[in-house]
């Protein structure tokens, strides 16, 4: 195997927590979002149409333009994507990103490894705002978004422009996707593709530091570390209007 100089990661499903995670988040902030999540199943094996997703039949982003219209109309709101991903990410960084990864980014970081983020769709999700205000994504080297590019993967030519950005070979890349396809491609495209699983991101983080020449990590597991605690919702986070011009935050999937 070619030897590793450098570390390519996703953003949504990888850095962020999966999309069941999310959820969970969501749910808290109104027992009628709660109640819908639940009787939907979203993004889980229970979602017929997130099953259909993984299976590359629906397009991600299609997959949540429909959920966030059906959410928001539980709420008596019309919401796009970028209205649930407001909704979602209104919540501390504890909840959303996962502590190995960030760990994982941070020791890469260090010890001197090129680290870059390939997206399909950060700042279309998110908004330029919110990703101009997220000082994790500060640690990346570069960062290739396909909101920018119009190149998703799992296009050969979304990868090729991640290798060129960390100015390395695409074998000399450990790759980590949430999204099968998204793998496969970046094995096509020549990086060493490692898929991080929706339930435990562990097992593809511990293979990432091996290959990098990094230390095991010692801090637990997202699995089990607890988000925090829950928040009362005010009357003015039911409303789009009032909660965009508190928190000023314009923000997935990738996947990203």
């Amino acid at each position: 195997m070619t030897p590793v100089r450098g570390l390519l990661l996703d953003i949504g499903g990888v850095v962020l927590r999966n999309a069941a995670t999310l959820m969970a988040v969501l749910a808290r902030q109104d027992p009628r979002l709660a109640a819908e999540i639940a009787r939907l199943g979203v993004a889980t094996a229970r979602d017929d149409l997130w099953q259909r997703m993984l299976a590359h039949e629906v397009a991600e982003r299609a997959y949540w333009s429909q959920r966030a219209g059906e959410l928001g109309t539980v709420v008596g709101e019309q919401w796009d994507t970028r209205e649930l991903i407001n909704r979602i990410y209104d919540s501390p960084p504890e909840d959303w990103l996962v502590p190995e990864v960030d760990e994982l980014m941070r020791d890469a970081k260090a010890a001197g490894i090129p680290l870059g983020a390939l997206t399909n769709d950060l700042e279309d999700f998110h908004g330029r705002e919110w990703v101009e205000r997220q000082d994790w994504l500060k640690v990346f080297d570069v960062v290739v978004d396909a909101s920018i590019t119009k190149i998703l993967k799992p296009d050969p030519r979304a990868y090729a422009l991640g290798a060129e950005a960390l100015g390395l070979a695409p074998g000399e890349i450990v790759y980590l996707d949430d999204m099968p396809w998204n793998v496969a491609g970046g094995v096509v495209a020549g990086l060493q593709s490692i898929q991080v699983g929706h339930d435990d991101p562990a097992p593809a983080v511990a293979e990432a530091r091996q290959r990098l020449g990094l230390a095991p990590s010692e801090r637990p597991t997202s699995s089990e570390r607890p988000m925090s605690p829950e928040r009362p919702t005010s009357p003015e986070r039911l409303t789009s209007s009032e909660r965009l011009t508190s928190s000023e935050r314009l923000t997935s999937s990738e996947r990203k």
